[in-house]
């Protein structure tokens, strides 16, 4: 028996204004279907996020809606799959009980007795699935007053479920939030991961494996594993090894479990040096179509994204370091002051210092003093 677990596809996800659809359907499509080809799971288990914002593009929808006709069509392997924060629940509810007729679980709402799905073998499989959950609908759905926070309401639903919880069965949780003492990406978003959004480890003790989503980083804690996003999100991401998870049940009483390498499409890394360090590098670069964002160093640079576009196609960002190796950033409180003393020079000297990193030279200082007489001249008032 095998399952794939998978989570956080973000679908529809942009970058720096650059869509990743073309990214996220060659992984589907040319890495994710030839490795379901090969290992022939008997489900997969998608842990939330499957698109990046509740009112998904066209694109992703299709996309989404391809991978599960196909899955079922060509490959007769069920899906189990909640929803996370970025998802749209009630649109990905819609038809749910239709679909469990083909074996495709989407679980999007608390509703019904939590009842797993049952993969039959020489020990069964059961799997729950709890969609992303915050304090409010917990209340709601319990009616009770006393659900302050997500450990209070992950733990008054895991409680209903350890009732029905087979101990001779090996028992999956399938979920999508925030454990605590995970590692979190700039991808994830802050509103959604850590402090009153924790989850303590404990509360998932009766479960022999947790399928979890939200983190990117593939990451576990003892039972509880974070599959990571098949793709990386955010250029913090760099060193992250994305990959899938395989838990494959044989004769031992737990599964061997294996992660799988992603090969993307587009890998996106970060490259650093100056401006001519860096075209230079790029001559032998075999990854020019990655997604790169580069560090220039030294001295400031003329339309600088122009010039890497020519080797790096798909540059997303850009930061400039000043003459003194610091990245600039401007102090705006400093400069409003030099602006209430209607002193341009001294605004001039200070941007310089900022940008530069270094005081305004005599050229520099007889540069600015010309225009200001040229513009003098061009506008007396």
């Amino acid at each position: 028996m095998r399952i794939l677990h998978t989570s956080d596809w973000h679908l529809g996800k942009i970058i720096y204004g650059q869509s990743l659809i073309e990214d996220q359907r060659y992984f589907i499509n040319d890495f994710l279907f030839p490795l379901i080809d090969e290992y022939l799971p008997d489900a997969i288990i998608l842990s939330g996020d499957i698109f990046d914002r509740q009112i998904a593009p066209v694109e992703a929808i299709r996309l989404f809606d391809s991978f599960v006709t196909r899955l079922i069509k060509e490959h007769n392997t069920r899906l189990i799959a909640v929803t996370g924060n970025h998802d749209g629940a009630d649109r990905l509810g819609i038809g749910m009980q239709l679909l469990r007729s083909s074996e495709v679980y989407i679980t999007s709402r608390l509703e019904g007795d939590f009842a797993p799905v049952v993969l039959e073998g020489k020990r069964p499989i059961h799997i729950y699935s709890l969609p992303y959950l915050d304090p409010p609908a917990v209340r709601d759905y319990l009616g009770s007053d006393e659900i302050k926070s997500f450990e209070d309401a992950y733990k008054a639903v895991l409680n209903i479920m350890a009732e029905k919880i087979d101990k001779k069965a090996y028992n999956i949780l399938v979920a999508h939030l925030f454990v605590a003492g995970s590692v979190t990406s700039d991808s994830e978003s802050s509103l959604f991961v850590g402090g009153s959004g924790e989850v303590s480890p404990g509360v998932f003790k009766e479960f022999d494996y947790v399928a979890l989503g939200h983190l990117h980083r593939a990451q576990n804690h003892s039972n509880i594993c974070y599959s990571g996003s098949p793709l990386k999100y955010s250029f913090d991401e760099e060193n992250h090894k994305k990959s899938v998870t395989l838990l494959d049940f044989g004769e031992s009483p737990e599964p061997v479990i294996t992660q799988i390498p992603v090969k993307p499409l587009r890998d996106m890394r970060v490259v650093r040096g100056s401006i001519e360090e860096i075209v230079k590098k790029a001559e032998t670069d075999k990854n020019k179509d990655d997604y790169i964002f580069a560090r220039l160093e030294g001295p400031l640079v003329f339309e600088p994204m122009a010039k890497l576009r020519k080797v790096y196609p798909n540059i997303l960002g850009i930061t400039q370091t000043g003459l003194t190796g610091g990245e600039y950033s401007l102090d705006r409180s400093a400069l409003k002051e030099k602006f209430h003393q209607n002193n341009y020079l001294s605004i001039f000297e200070e941007f310089i210092k900022q940008i530069c990193f270094d005081k305004a030279t005599e050229s520099d200082v007889a540069l600015f003093n010309q225009a200001l007489e040229e513009l003098a001249r061009e506008d007396p008032q």
